[in-house]
């Protein structure tokens, strides 16, 4: 006697209806299994988009230089700063995208109605590329700014919000330390925090040559100093060889041999972002992990509770078998309640996912990104715990002989 398809599911069901505790039993592990496969298919998706991301972006392709004064006098060598010429070499680098120094001090800025503590900084045209800035209105310092000495500055939105609440600021005067300079632009908000918790768009950005004649000052030991060098790579592959070749150009400028310590620090932060997305990769790894753990888990009861089933249903088997049911009838009667058990475990747990990682995305700042194919996996991670742990009830339920099935009570 052959089982139609459709008795098998009606078989199935009614056997999880008349044993609903012990089939929620069974489900508990592969929901639990299914979430967590589904849950990480979709972290570990925004992750990788996270790390592409931080891998191609100008941050991750960007290191500074900054004098170093550490265990240093003034009789020994006194702090230097790196100069105009130094720069020039560095941007001719091959490698190099962008390459700026600036000058920078933490003024007070006046206008007519308010004053406000804010970052100057000097900089050249080609510190916006550098620092990833992009305008919002208004115009970007220029050449011709900087050679005349203009006394002209872009401002970031926060020292806009500041100083000229409700107003544009393209047009408007201010003064840093008396003199006043005309707002020629405003820079699209960055958002966020840089360095020691600073506002990233806290600035007003001067043409470097204004600044050092009229703000900053010059210096003793380099009369057209530059504070910090800030260089972008065209790519992340590039930035070992560029900062073997900055070393050299410094050693040559500062008079320092090869085996003298250098007066200056190179911050190469492509290392620490490598590190980083190697942890996150590492921590995927182990939620998949657990994840398949829990489905291990979920399969071992299945296995359980439908051995039990067979027991049970020995004289069920007998009699079907009696009545002309072969082998294969009665291994895909009882493989179908395992597989149909594991199904509906698996829709319970994509939408017990979902709602998990849902939480998880409001509560801990995290970003998940769900995809058909993430989903599909994790319901085909149901299907075939269903299909491997009921095999082997299933086999020996088939195997079972009739006259001594029959005999049990």
């Amino acid at each position: 006697m052959r089982i139609p398809g459709l008795g098998l599911i009606s078989s199935a069901m009614a056997s999880f209806i008349e044993r609903p505790f012990r089939s929620l039993l069974t489900m508990l592990g592969i929901v639990c299994g299914v979430a967590a496969v589904f849950i990480s298919i979709s972290l570990g998706e925004a992750s990788k988009e996270e790390i592409r991301k931080n891998l191609d972006s100008v941050n991750a392709r960007t290191m500074s230089i900054f004098p170093n004064w550490t265990g240093r006098s003034s009789r020994q060598r006194p702090w230097r700063p790196f100069t105009e010429d130094d720069l020039l070499e560095i941007q001719a680098l091959n490698g190099v995208f962008a390459a700026t120094g600036n000058l920078d001090s933490q003024i007070t800025v006046v206008t007519e109605a308010s004053d406000w503590n804010t970052d100057v900084r000097g900089i050249d045209t080609s510190y916006l590329k550098a620092q990833d800035l992009k305008m919002d209105r208004g115009i970007e310092i220029s050449d011709i700014d900087i050679i005349n000495s203009a006394a002209v500055a872009v401002i970031g939105s926060s020292a806009a919000r500041s100083l000229f609440p409700n107003q544009d600021p393209v047009g408007q005067r201010v003064k840093i330390q008396n003199i006043p300079f005309r707002i020629i632009g405003l820079t699209q908000e960055k958002g966020g925090e840089g360095w020691r918790g600073r506002d990233e768009d806290n600035f007003i950005l001067i043409p470097r040559t204004t600044g050092r004649a009229r703000i900053f000052g010059d210096n003793r030991l380099a009369r057209q100093q530059v504070r910090g060098i800030t260089i972008v790579g065209e790519t992340q592959s590039v930035l070992k060889q560029i900062e073997k070749d900055v070393d050299l150009i410094l050693r040559r400028s500062r008079g320092l041999s090869a085996d003298e310590p250098p007066d200056y620090r190179i911050f190469n932060f492509s290392a620490n972002r490598q590190n980083r997305a190697k942890a996150d990769q590492t921590i995927d790894f182990m939620f998949k992990l657990f994840s398949a753990v829990a489905l291990i888990v979920g399969g071992v009861g299945v296995i359980n509770i439908m051995l039990a089933t067979v027991t049970e249903r020995t004289r069920e088997i007998g009699l079907r078998k009696a009545l002309g049911a072969r082998r294969f009838d009665i291994l895909s009667l009882f493989l179908s309640e395992a597989v149909i058990i594991a199904m509906i475990s698996g829709v319970i747990g994509l939408v017990a996912g979902y709602y998990a990682a849902e939480y998880l995305a409001s509560t801990q700042d995290m970003k998940v990104i769900y995809t058909r194919m993430g989903a599909g996996l994790a319901f085909l991670s149901s299907f075939l715990t269903g299909v491997i742990s009921g095999f082997i009830p299933a086999f020996r339920a088939s195997r079972l002989d009739p006259v001594e099935a029959l005999r049990n009570e």
